[in-house]
This record gives structure tokens, C-alpha cells and sequence, in this order.
């Protein structure tokens, strides 16, 4: 395949809401242009883009795939982006590496909640934004309907396009520009007379239009108020630059299916989004590899390689490829290069472009392009490439998975081949966390969902065999206590020979909530030695960690020692640090009506979006976890629900959420603060571990 010039190459990423049809147009994409000779189709699982086994089982999309294809001597890098939100890290990383995007809305279906989450996602990258309201024949289509919402929603919405007729009625669109109209017949297009019934239509977006374009620049500003009518190039000129200011978002009108309106919308491709010459000349910043300091570099297509890896994948006949994009200068297969951490080096193997799972093989990565790299030894996804130059971008920021599951291997011995089978899934997917909480005995698997973490073992048992039984995870309960107590602990042993003695009293009072374990030496005329002192400390430590109520560690305590008495051959450190654990374990049994234990649950602030309809539902909900509401706000026709609810009650809250507003609820969540448990609950846990310790035992 011939090297493009950078003025020649238009990188974009198709994203929308699961259902929008995004891998549908992809595939009308590589057909209208003749790059396939059969349009692929998702339901019957010949898509170029859904190729995986999964995707084709499920006929949805679950990793980011890439085709490339031409246009009138441009080449298109599309990449088809995943649409469930639990598959949504490859959105974030594609949209590092693309100069424009296609944001999908279903004519049927208009802008939703998860639209409105993905748009925020969108606008915070100020990436140029084309609008496609898509699925245009489906019988449910409103078009006018889609508009206007968007118009509520979004600001610089412009019409290119008007359509004619709706449903299976839509033949073909209004360009809004050239004011012409296209009838489409079967692959080709007809020009045709504007129909009469649109007249006003016609008028009234063509008015948006020019007032999108004459926003986006002073001078047309001045000649719209001025002539009130701009040329077909001043329109041109201001849809640009609005475009490329993220202040304009050009309005399409397309069906997968019949393909009417593709071609159109690829021509706008190349004519409004820019070429990925547009990075040269400008500033990206970055950091000074394995340093923290700031860095920033000018992109040049004959200057210094500069390229980022954001994607990785495992293939069973060609092992680990990476995806790359080339920000600066150029490379072949064979050159070395230096990694982002400032120490490894790569050696770059076989170069491809791809279609879909098809790999064309080529010799070297040009500026401004997207390619694969066969078998990187040190790149991870998020590792910069370099050459000629110190400089790394910063690394993909990922979205901070909201489910968690206790695993284990349904076999014992497999805990190692489950933990570097889940790491090699790891390296392809970084939106999931391993986390080993050796306090509560367990692993968690940590995901964007229940989807995603049935995916990934899934996957974990067809490449190890590795069985993994998930179950509830045990909470990071903690403990502390409200009240002051006063305790004795004698640790006295004799069994022939040298004995153990050691005997302290230790006072044990609360300290304010965060400060953690303080020890404080009150010993007065060496009652007790000086050198025995730090085994009381850490018996106090160690005893504490272990927990004195239900198992959990003990937290913002202060443990005082004030007096105790030795002996001077049986006395020994071992001795002391018994002792201490003794005192505190006699305070919680004896002293408990002083001391007020209780247990503390981690609070964790959510964050819920919502249609209004569904408010009800979920304040309902909210309650019965034992949540408090914190605030509520109306955001368009949305409702955006704060409250602290306890962990305890959240497990698998993604699944509940999304079945009681019919998938079109989300939610964030952060660790608040700890809070003590109701009395029931703290009964209920203090129970369990009693119980727990009588199998035990």
C-alpha cells in the first residue's frame, strides 16, 4: 500500500450509545468506496468490523477495530468504537489519536442519556464533531424530533442536510450548501428538484447554517449582518473553522442499510475534518521520559518519530500487535526507538494496515497515519515512541471501574496461572484492576460492569482453562471505639527453666476519625524497662490490625501505656507483646460498656443520571440501600441524584441500575468517608465472625 501524505489522511472514530448502528455505517463506509465488494452486515456476522467470536455471538461491538479505505485519493482510517459502557475504555483511547469524530443518534431514538454521557466524554477533548442521525428508514424515525432535542442539548448544531421523507420513505437529502437535493438509486446518486412541500424547511435550516458559519468567524460575522446571505465558499469557510474550534457541529442525515447518505457524509470527511497535518505546527505537551517534567514538542512530518501505542491485542495466528499512531516523522520496519519510561528501547517488527482482522503488510509508517507493530516487546498501551527526541505523551486517562467481584480458581494451585492469565488480558484491556486485599483474604476483580467481568473470564478460561468462581466480596469494614477503658494484661508462663512474664495496663481512648493508631510511653521510675516498650507498641499494632470486635482492623485509637512491672529473668520482649494484646483483647470482653466499640463501613459518594421519569425509582432505590440523598439537580431532561451509600449495599448496583430504567441510567462513584453501621448490622457482622471463628476452631 502507497504511504499517504499527511494532508491526505483524515483519522476519525465513529462513537455513539449501543444501537446507533456505528459498526453498520463503518461497514456502508469501506462498501460505497469500493474497498469491499460486499457490504459486511452484523446479524449474520460477516461485519469487517465485529470479527471477534464474541462480538459475532453477542452482534455487538466489545473492542475497538480499525479499517482503512480511500476517497478521491484520501485515505479514511475508520475506528469503530464499542458502545456499551462496559466496553467503553477503547472510546478513550481512540479519541488520543483521531482529528475528528462521527457521533451517532438514533433517528429513532434521539439523544439519550448515554448519548449525553459520551457527548460530555467527547466535548472535554474539543475534538471537530460531526452529528449523525442515523437509522434513518427504521419505522420509528423522527428526525425532526432527534433535532430538537440536539438543539436543546448541544450548542453550534448546524444542518448540512436536510432529509427526504422519514422511515422507509427516506430517499435521499438536501445539501444545505450547494442547496441541490440527491435522490440515491440503488449505489448512485440522482440530482433532483427541491421538493416543494420543503420550501421553509429548506429556508429555515439553510439560515442555521449560515448563522453557524457566521459565528464561527468576525469577518463573515460582519458579512452576514451586512448582505444577510453568505456565498456557498463563506459557508464552506466558516463550517471549518467552527469545525475545527469545536464551536460548529455539522448535522448529517444517513441510513446504514440503503446506505443513503454514506457517500455524502465521507466526502464531508475529507472537505471539513482535519488532515492530520493539522497536529504539525502546533504544540502537544507531554513529559520529559521517566521524568516529571513537563515537555512539550511541534509535531513535524520530516522532524523527530513521535508515537503512541493506544491499543494492544492478542491474536492466535500473529501473536501481540500494537496500534500505533505516528504524530511526527516516520518509520520502517527494523529501526530502533526509544520507549516512553525513558530506559527501554523497541525494535519495531513487521508494519500493517488493516481491515477489519485482514492485516496488509507494508514497510514503513508514514506521519499522520495509524498502523499496527507486530510483537513490541516493551510498548504498553499509553507507551510513547521516540526517536531524535525526548518526549512522551501522558498516558490514556481511563474510566475508574464501578463493579467488583471476589475471585478464586475453581481448581487450588491455579491461583499463578489465573493471576498471569488475567495480567496477559490486562495488558489489552487496562480497564480492569486486580486488587490483593491480604487484610480480608481476597482478590477482587474490578470492572466496568457485570458484561465486562463475564467477558474477561470468559476469556481467562478459553486461553488458560482457568475456571474463576466469583462471590460477594467481604468489605473493608474497619473498627474503632468511642469511649476511654482502663485494662490490665499479664502474660505469665512457666514450664521448667527460663519463664515468660511481662505485664502492662494500658489505657485505650478514641482519637478523631482519620488520625489512625497513636502509642503513647507514660511510664514513670521504669516500671517497665525502656527496651520492652516497642514490643508493646507493635503487640498493640499487630492486635489492633487483627481487629477486637468482628475481625476488622481497629482504627483512631490511642493506646497508652501507664504503668506495669517486669521481671528480671523471665521478662523478655515475646513476653511484653503478649501481654499487650492480652490488655486489649480483656478491654473489649470486659470493658465494652466504657470503651463503645463499633464497626465503620466505607461510604461512598454515587453520582446518578437519570431521565426524569425514572427520579422516583431511584431515590426508592437509593433508600433501601441505606443511602442518604445529598442533592438533586434537573439537567435538561435529566436528573442528576448525588447521595453517600454505603459499599456494602452497592455490589452489582451497574446491573440494578441499568434494568430499572431500561439501560439508560449511569452512575460515578468515589470513596466518601467511613461511618459506623447501624446496630442491626454491626450485630449481624459481629455474628458472622463468631461463627466464622467456631468453624474454625
Amino acid at each position: 500500500m502507497s504511504t499517504y501524505p499527511m494532508e491526505k489522511i483524515r483519522n476519525v472514530a465513529l462513537i455513539a450509545p449501543h444501537g446507533a448502528g456505528k459498526t453498520c455505517l463503518a461497514d456502508a463506509m469501506l462498501h460505497v468506496t469500493g474497498k469491499v465488494g460486499r457490504r459486511g452486515n452484523v446479524d449474520d456476522g460477516s461485519s469487517v468490523f465485529d470479527y471477534l467470536e464474541e462480538e459475532i455471538e453477542k452482534k455487538q461491538t466489545i473492542t475497538a477495530s480499525m479499517a482503512c479505505t480511500d476517497l478521491d485519493g484520501n485515505k479514511i482510517n475508520i475506528i469503530d468504537t464499542p458502545g456499551v459502557d462496559d466496553f467503553r475504555g477503547d472510546v478513550h483511547a481512540s479519541l488520543r489519536v483521531v482529528e475528528g469524530v462521527l457521533f451517532l443518534v438514533k433517528a429513532d431514538g434521539g439523544f439519550e442519556v448515554a448519548s449525553e454521557n459520551l457527548w460530555n466524554l467527547l466535548r472535554s477533548t474539543e475534538l471537530p464533531t460531526f452529528i449523525v442521525i442515523n437509522r434513518m428508514q427504521k419505522e420509528q424515525a423522527n428526525w425532526r424530533e432527534a433535532m430538537n432535542q440536539l438543539k436543546d442539548r448541544v450548542s453550534g448544531v448546524a444542518p448540512l442536510q436536510l432529509p427526504i421523507g422519514t422511515g422507509e420513505s427516506f430517499k435521499g437529502v438536501i445539501d444545505l450548501v450547494a442547496m441541490k437535493a440527491y435522490e440515491f438509486d440503488g449505489d448512485k446518486s440522482v440530482e433532483m428538484e427541491i421538493p416543494g412541500d420543503m420550501a421553509d424547511a429548506v429556508e429555515e435550516a439553510r439560515e442555521m447554517l449560515m448563522d453557524a458559519a457566521a459565528n464561527a468567524d468576525d469577518e463573515l460575522t460582519e458579512k452576514y449582518l451586512e448582505d444577510l446571505e453568505l456565498s456557498q465558499d463563506d459557508i464552506i469557510a466558516g463550517l471549518k473553522k467552527g469545525t475545527l474550534d469545536g464551536t460548529v457541529f455539522p448535522v448529517f442525515f444517513t441510513d446504514s442499510v440503503s446506505e443513503i447518505g454514506v457517500t455524502s457524509l465521507l466526502r464531508s470527511v475529507v472537505n471539513l475534518i482535519p488532515s492530520s497535518a493539522s497536529r504539525t505546527r502546533k504544540e502537544m505537551k507531554g513529559v520529559v521520559p521517566g521524568m516529571d517534567e513537563e515537555a512539550i514538542f511541534t509535531p513535524a512530518a520530516d522532524g523527530p518519530v513521535v508515537a503512541f501505542a493506544f491499543k494492544r491485542q492478542y491474536e492466535a495466528q500473529g501473536g501481540d500487535v500494537t496500534w500505533l499512531r505516528v504524530f511526527s516523522g516516520s518509520f520502517k520496519s527494523g529501526d530502533t526507538v526509544n520507549c516512553g519510561d525513558g530506559r527501554s528501547q523497541e525494535r519495531i517488527g513487521q508494519l500493517s494496515t488493516c481491515l477489519g482482522k485482514q492485516r496488509d503488510k507494508i514497510d514503513m509508517a508514514g506521519p499522520g497515519d495509524i498502523i499496527l507493530a507486530a510483537k513490541l516487546k516493551n510498548t504498553q498501551t499509553g507507551t510513547s515512541l521516540f526517536s531524535g527526541i525526548d518526549f512522551a505523551l501522558e498516558p490514556i486517562s481511563y474510566p475508574v471501574p464501578t463493579s467488583a467481584d471476589a475471585i478464586s480458581p475453581e481448581t487450588s494451585g491455579d491461583e499463578d496461572k489465573m493471576a498471569a492469565g488475567l495480567n496477559k488480558i490486562h495488558e489489552e484491556d487496562p480497564t480492569f484492576e486486580i486488587r490483593h486485599q491480604p487484610e480480608l483474604s481476597q482478590t477482587l476483580l474490578a470492572t466496568q460492569g457485570e458484561m465486562h467481568t463475564g467477558y474477561i473470564l470468559e476469556k481467562l478460561k478459553k486461553q488458560t482453562g482457568v475456571v474463576v468462581l466469583r462471590r460477594r466480596p467481604r468489605i473493608n469494614f474497619k473498627e474503632t471505639v468511642r469511649g476511654t477503658a482502663e485494662k490490665q494484661g499479664r502474660h505469665k508462663k512457666q514450664s521448667g527453666g527460663r519463664g515468660q512474664f511481662g505485664d502492662v495496663h494500658l489505657r485505650v481512648e478514641p482519637m478523631p476519625r482519620g488520625e489512625g493508631f497513636e502509642f503513647a510511653d507514660e511510664i514513670v521510675g521504669g516500671v517497665v524497662p525502656g527496651k520492652f516498650i516497642p514490643a508493646v507498641e507493635k503487640g498493640c499494632r499487630e492486635t489492633l490490625l487483627k481487629g477486637l470486635l468482628a475481625g476488622y482492623e481497629m482504627v483512631d485509637v490511642k493506646c497508652a501505656l501507664f504503668f506495669g512491672s517486669y521481671h528480671n529473668v523471665d521478662s523478655s520482649e515475646a513476653a511484653f507483646k503478649m501481654a499487650a494484646s492480652k490488655a486489649l483483647k480483656g478491654a473489649i470482653d470486659t470493658e465494652s460498656d466504657k470503651l463503645r466499640p463499633v464497626i465503620l463501613e466505607p461510604i461512598m459518594k454515587i453520582r446518578i443520571v437519570v431521565p426524569q421519569a425514572y427520579m422516583g425509582d431511584v431515590m426508592g432505590d437509593v433508600s433501601t440501600r441505606r443511602g442518604a440523598i445529598q442533592g438533586s439537580e434537573s439537567d435538561g431532561p435529566y436528573q442528576v441524584v448525588t447521595a453517600n451509600v454505603p459499599e456494602d449495599e452497592l455490589y452489582q448496583y451497574a446491573t440494578s441500575l441499568r434494568s430499572f430504567t431500561q439501560g439508560t441510567g449511569t452512575f460515578t462513584l468515589e470513596f466518601s468517608h467511613y461511618a459506623e453501621v447501624p446496630g442491626d448490622v454491626q450485630k449481624r457482622l459481629v455474628s458472622e465472625f463468631l461463627s466464622e471463628k467456631v468453624v474454625e476452631e
